[in-house]
């Protein structure tokens, strides 16, 4: 598909014949003029152009450093014509500047600076002319580049397995189960009793996949559960608060503590022991019982059915666990792997891959190779711009 502005075979040909037609023309003009075209002439031009501008000298030093840059501009132009890199013309018009700058003349060897502007501005206008045509020819090659490199890219996208519609949903139920099953989780949290909600997190916790964290090294929830299983009726209170009741105990004071649930060391040392795993699980909350669309299908056909048989065990607020029996029951007979990786090759090639589906994506590629052929036919009649400026073309 043609990217806007960039180059057309048939653009390139008329603009390219043009600028080699207007290159001859300019180059007659200068034909024979040794220095001229190649810059020569420009870098003498200016170094007498900054002698005379820096010309304003008042003691005896500035004048004998002016005296010096004058000698080795003389000297170089000597060498230039010698060399027959600057023609003679050119040589007596640099020559005569300098001379009038060497008698302190600056409005002389001004003027005679000004009388090679008219040939310096032709020598410029065929190298205006060079660049321009060097820069179509470049673009075209640059075009052809990347339509090749495009074409090679898309001719490796495979087909998807399902359309864009069904990858789009899938990503919608994953989406839908983690969030209902994020607010079962965390409605769980606050409002199951301790002493329920404690044993099933520990359960959870134990290599099931499910998400809720392990007790870290140096946590030991064991006082904790031991504590929450006295069935001593002072210790109701402690046992009926939910888990987040239990996070907010260590900021109770001890008088407050021995008051409303029993010994306060206690329950204290108890929470102490398992506090880092009690923490872990409140800064995992939103994410423990998370599944993404891009995990590994065989990691998900492990997870998923113990997530769903743990959101089961949550109690019903939601269709979390429905939810998740359906992604599950997709996990068993392969239409989540399909889902998957169409969501993975829309997601990695966006447009390229919907067309893909569509079998609109040949269509464009056969454009493309097309467009690269015709651009490099037109390109194969017209010289390279190394060619052309060496005066070949």
């Amino acid at each position: 598909m043609a990217s806007p502005g960039a180059p057309s075979a048939d653009t390139f040909e008329s603009e390219a014949q043009g600028l080699l037609d207007a290159i001859a023309r300019a180059r007659k003009r200068v034909d024979g003029v040794a220095g001229l075209v190649d810059g020569t002439l420009d870098r003498f031009r200016e170094r007498v152009d900054r002698l005379i501008r820096e010309s304003e000298v008042d003691n005896w030093r500035q004048v004998r450093i002016f005296t010096r840059d004058v000698d080795a501009i003389a000297a170089d132009l000597g060498k230039a014509a010698k060399e027959k890199r600057l023609s003679l013309r050119l040589v007596a018009g640099l020559d005569a500047s300098l001379r009038k700058a060497r008698k302190r003349d600056f409005y002389g060897a001004r003027k005679a600076w000004r009388k090679l502007d008219r040939v310096a501005e032709q020598g410029a206008e065929v190298r205006r002319l060079q660049i321009s045509y060097r820069e179509g020819y470049r673009a075209v090659e640059a075009r052809i580049r990347q339509l090749r490199a495009q074409v090679d890219r898309l001719q490796k996208i495979p087909k998807p397995p399902s359309s864009p519609e069904d990858a789009q949903e899938f990503n919608e139920r994953v989406d839908a189960f983690n969030g209902a099953a994020t607010a079962a989780y965390l409605d769980f949290l606050a409002r199951s009793r301790a002493d329920q909600a404690i044993p099933l997190l520990l359960e959870a916790s134990q290599g099931t996949g499910i998400g809720v964290p392990a007790p870290p090294p140096g946590s030991d929830p064991e006082p904790l559960l031991r504590l929450l299983n006295n069935a001593s009726p002072q210790g109701e209170a402690f046992r009926s608060r939910s888990f987040y009741g239990l996070l907010e105990l260590p900021g109770y004071s001890d008088a407050k503590l021995t008051h409303v649930f029993g010994d306060a060391r206690l329950i204290r040392s108890a929470l102490d022991s398992g506090w880092a795993w009690l923490k872990a699980i409140r800064d995992d909350e939103r994410r423990s019982l998370q599944i993404q669309w891009s995990e590994d299908v065989t990691v998900l056909k492990r997870r998923t059915p113990s997530i769903v048989g743990f959101v089961d065990r949550l109690g019903k607020l939601n269709d979390a666990a429905e939810r998740g029996r359906e992604l599950a029951a997709a996990l068993q007979d392969g239409r989540f792997d399909a889902w998957q990786s169409a969501a993975r090759l829309y997601a990695t090639h966006g447009d390229s891959a919907v067309r893909k589906w569509r079998g609109t994506l040949e269509k464009d590629v056969e454009t493309m190779n097309k467009e690269a052929a015709k651009l490099a036919a037109v390109l194969k009649r017209f010289p390279d711009p190394a060619k052309v400026e060496s005066g070949g073309g």
